[in-house]
């Protein structure tokens, strides 16, 4: 088998770090509670991943089993990186076979989720957005946000590299003015708008599209990390009650890819 670049398994630690994150409750803290929940939404390798990850978290705190942040986390992340990864590269040319065996059973997990999303990567960018253009045929977001009404969900994607997304790499990456219209009111991961999209059509059997919606988020988590839930435009009258939802990511080529659509607010 060839060599998995460091830089690669780097990826596949920094989506389980961020699944950790997401698991976080309004206070932005991680608790066991939280990461049953969490780990009931993943299959296969991530699944693993993310809970052998958690579990080298909590042993790093002196209370263990205690409730986790992003600072640790991050220092977490870090350890990681330098000790359980990078350090068995001797020859700086990405991972062998042999160097994995030497690996602990978290830094092989890691390789794997790594492997296995290079060998997922499909389309990027433009020709990734059509796709979630696609899986969207037919469906109407609601259910978040307070949204009083069914809007239809169109593909995003911004000529835009981007390494993370923060509210300044998405006001750059979309050109956003200081205007109220421009304004960011919501910022958050897209965990629980996701999921309240595809609970309104689990509670409405009737209509058969509980599968597309869910396949469309699968689809979507698989081939973006950072999923986030962004809304533009101060809740004020006179800009009208119409305000665009964007939920994006970073897709395999670094772009900033999702679908947008909006909620409206009277």
């Amino acid at each position: 088998m060839t060599n998995i670049a460091t830089s690669d398994v780097h990826a596949a630690l920094d989506r389980a770090a961020e699944q950790l994150m997401n698991a976080a409750g309004p206070d932005g803290i991680v608790s066991r509670r939280d990461i049953r929940a969490k780990l009931l939404e993943l299959e296969g390798g991530e699944r693993a991943l993310v809970d052998i990850f958690y579990q080298f978290v909590d042993r790093r705190d002196a209370a263990r089993s205690a409730r986790i942040t992003r600072a640790d986390i991050d220092a977490a992340l870090a350890v990681v990186r330098t000790d359980l990864v990078d350090r068995f590269d001797l020859d700086a040319n990405g991972l062998s076979d042999d160097e994995v065996a030497r690996m602990s059973e978290l830094g092989k997990l890691a390789v794997a989720l790594a492997r296995t999303l290079k060998e997922a990567t499909g389309p990027v960018g433009e020709a990734l957005a059509r796709e979630f253009g696609a899986r969207a045929q037919g469906l109407m977001f609601e259910g978040y946000f307070a949204s009083e009404s069914s809007m239809p969900i169109e593909p995003f994607h911004a000529a835009a590299q981007v390494s993370s997304v923060t509210r300044e790499t998405f006001r750059a990456a979309l050109g956003l003015g200081d205007g109220p219209q421009h304004e960011i009111v919501r910022f958050e991961p897209a965990e629980r708008c996701l999921q309240a999209f595809v609970g309104v059509f689990e509670s409405m059997p009737e209509l058969e599209l509980h599968e597309p919606a869910a396949e469309l988020v699968r689809f979507m988590k698989a081939h973006l990390r950072e999923l986030t839930a962004i809304v533009l435009g101060r809740d004020d009258p006179a800009l009208g009650a119409e305000h665009p939802l964007y939920i994006v990511g970073i897709d395999a080529g670094g772009g900033l890819t999702g679908i947008k659509t909006a909620v409206i607010w009277t």
